[in-house]
């Protein structure tokens, strides 16, 4: 086959997928129960001493939400289907990996932010709690080694955090 024939064979081919996939009705978004359109996430409580994590932890699940689902955002709880709410209730941080030369003052390489949330999705329209966790506990290292802080810990446990609850949405039907 001359390299010509194989090239229009492959595209032939990649097109073929391509309609397939879009009659499949495929998308890369999650689906999410058809009866919600709506989602509202009122700003995170708080009770810890990481001030930040509230507004961090708030934008990371509206992102999670329109980005990875159809959910359009609601104005306020009135009108939105779903209401994701949620209270940090712990953080901690502990050293993963370290040199324990000098015991009171040891050289850590990395480290692990722990972040605890009691969390409830609330479905408005069948006036049901989806799913509820008083307790999900997710975490993310980082590595000063690395050039990495605690940031970017803090970064990856409240991706986790909202990538967890997105799935819960999704899987609960």
């Amino acid at each position: 086959m001359s390299s010509r024939a194989f090239e229009i064979a492959l595209r032939g081919a990649a097109t073929t997928a391509a309609v397939a996939v879009a009659a499949c009705g495929y998308s890369f978004r999650s689906p999410v129960p058809p009866h919600l359109n709506t989602v509202y996430v009122p700003t995170f409580e708080n009770e810890t001493r990481e001030f930040q994590l509230t507004q961090q932890l708030t934008e990371r699940m509206i992102d999670e939400l329109q980005n990875e689902s159809r959910l359009r955002l609601a104005g306020d709880e009135e009108d939105a289907d779903l209401v994701v709410r949620g209270t940090i209730t712990n953080y901690e941080e502990e050293a993963l990996a370290y040199d324990p030369g000098q015991a009171a003052n040891p050289n850590v390489f990395s480290r692990r932010v722990l972040l605890t949330v009691d969390i409830t999705l609330e479905d408005r329209v069948n006036r049901e709690t989806l799913w509820e966790n008083p307790s999900l506990r997710e975490w993310g290292e980082f590595s000063e080694e690395n050039g990495e802080t605690r940031e970017d810990g803090i970064r990856r446990a409240l991706e986790k955090i909202a990538e967890e609850v997105l799935r819960n949405v999704v899987e609960e039907f």
